[in-house]
């Protein structure tokens, strides 16, 4: 498992390496979820384990697609395929040969939030892995976690 949480962290720090200007975010927690066999619902042995990054740096309408144009290209360079792309939305979903899956998304208040998960031959409960809590989050006016941007960029912002 913790070889499977250093390639999620590393996917999702190269991932904005050459953003530039750069970029601030929220790491959120490390996440683990046991794989099921569909049929018996038993326990495979296996784990997926994940992590999302959160953008808190405003990125304008206009610049979205600049974003992920930046990061399809490093991601590519990194050997991931693109697997899915939504120019509307915007979305981009690569997958590397390893199985690691990252997404980049824009949520429905305009939130930018990355998403990596890979596999890992470990098993144990499906929930947040303890000691990898994330960064904290301003809480939104229903009490869960606020993930909307909070940081202008003079150049991503506009």
């Amino acid at each position: 498992m913790e070889k499977a949480l250093q390639r999620v962290d590393v996917v999702l720090d190269d991932t904005l390496a050459d953003v530039s200007p750069r970029l601030r975010w929220r790491d959120g927690p490390a996440h683990m979820s046991e794989r099921r066999n569909s049929f018996t619902n038993d326990a495979s042995g296996e784990m997926d384990v994940s992590r999302q990054r959160h953008l808190r740096t405003q990125i304008s309408q206009g610049k979205k697609k600049k974003l992920l144009k930046i990061v399809s290209r490093r991601w590519e360079e990194k050997g991931f395929e693109v697997k899915e792309q939504d120019d509307g939305r915007p979305s981009l979903l690569s997958e590397a040969s390893d199985g690691c899956i990252a997404k980049i998304d824009v949520g429905g208040s305009g939130d930018v939030y990355i998403s990596v998960g890979v596999g890992a031959v470990s098993s144990g409960p499906s929930g947040d892995i303890a000691g990898e809590e994330g960064d904290s989050f301003p809480k939104a006016p229903n009490g869960a976690p606020d993930y909307t941007p909070d940081l202008r960029d003079p150049y991503w912002s506009k």
